[in-house]
């Protein structure tokens, strides 16, 4: 019986963790689905510059454009592709420089080695005193 209340009690919840998890699994799906398909639209642009006529290319950018400017979802999947892409890159740009960043672990061990020589000489002091 306690088995049974458990499971009635327990099968909304585990219903709702399904759902969630399904909902999860489709965003990133489509995250990842959006991404790959601006890739794939980039490489056919740079090969259509190597190995296709000029006006090929002009046809495939002007499709572009005309879609760009009439499509809000268009619009904002370019963008959501574009940050998607460019974050992880702005993550490490601009690097720091070395130089700085050199002085400042130097000047951070010097207060340190400070801080450790004022606590010895404050426990050598505190021994002195209690003698």
């Amino acid at each position: 019986m306690y088995r049974k209340a458990l499971t009635v009690f327990t099968l909304p919840f585990r219903a709702v963790w399904l759902l969630i998890q399904i909902a999860c699994f489709l965003l990133v799906s489509a995250a990842c689905i959006l991404v790959a398909a601006f890739v794939g639209y980039w490489v056919v642009l740079t090969l259509s510059y190597a190995f296709l006529p000029l006006e090929t290319t002009e046809n495939i950018w002007q499709w572009a454009s005309d879609l760009y400017e009439q499509s809000v979802w268009f619009k904002a999947a370019t963008i959501v592709a574009y940050l998607l892409l460019i974050l992880p890159i702005l993550r490490f740009w601009p690097g720091e420089d070395s130089i700085v960043e050199a002085a400042r672990k130097r000047e951070m061990m010097r207060l340190n080695e400070g801080v450790i020589a004022a606590r010895r000489q404050d426990e050598a002091l505190a021994k002195l005193r209690g003698r």
